[in-house]
């Protein structure tokens, strides 16, 4: 059972980072688009890869992923109590360089791995036409989709990234109006000094 968990989790794993980065695992950063700086994005992405390690040395039924931007990680998955919620938080908490955790973790049965990638095929879907769509938009708007993250989880798009109210709000509305889309969540880190680029 442990052994089919961790084939789960790679196989999950290697769709993601497939996704995330299509030239290889570790995606280079885009130093020039993005409001973080070169060493956060490394930060980010370091942390994700520690989480991952992490998640292995946790016992327990779960599904879990890390998703950090500007050092404040995103937890989404499944798990099957509420004391295995709460030490998954504890135990990317402690990682170095977290600043802030959401946790987003359902507690919930878990679901087999033919619902799973049911699942996960149509949240990559929904992420993508989200995706689409703040691009389509972008033109004539001072909202620039490439300072968003789009994350989906059980058909609920989660949105990070560092914005003005005004880009929260437009990329808010883009996804809350996507198809296929159930709910809606930011996490954005407001700052109304920064402009378009």
């Amino acid at each position: 059972m442990q052994n089919l968990k961790k084939l789960i989790s790679i196989f999950l794993l290697f769709i993601i980072t497939a996704a995330c980065a299509p030239t290889g695992i570790i995606a280079i950063p885009s130093t020039i688009a993005d409001r973080r700086t070169t060493g956060v994005q490394v930060e980010d992405q370091t942390i994700e890869f520690k989480a991952i390690y992490e998640f292995q040395q946790i016992n327990g039924e779960f599904s879990a992923s890390a998703t950090s931007y500007n050092q404040s990680v995103l937890l989404t998955g499944e798990v099957e109590s509420e004391d295995l919620k709460e030490k998954i938080q504890d135990t990317i908490a402690k990682i170095e360089g977290v600043k802030s955790i959401y946790n987003e973790l359902l507690v919930t049965k878990a679901s087999s791995l033919k619902e799973k990638i049911k699942s996960k095929s149509k949240d990559y879907s929904i992420t993508a036409n989200v995706k689409a769509r703040m691009f389509k938009e972008e033109d004539g708007s001072s909202f620039s989709p490439i300072h968003v993250k789009v994350l989906t989880e059980r058909q609920t798009v989660y949105l990070m990234g560092i914005v003005t109210e005004d880009e929260a709000s437009q990329a808010e509305k883009i996804a809350k109006t996507s198809k296929g889309v159930l709910k809606v969540k930011t996490f954005f880190e407001i700052n109304n000094n920064l402009k378009k680029n």
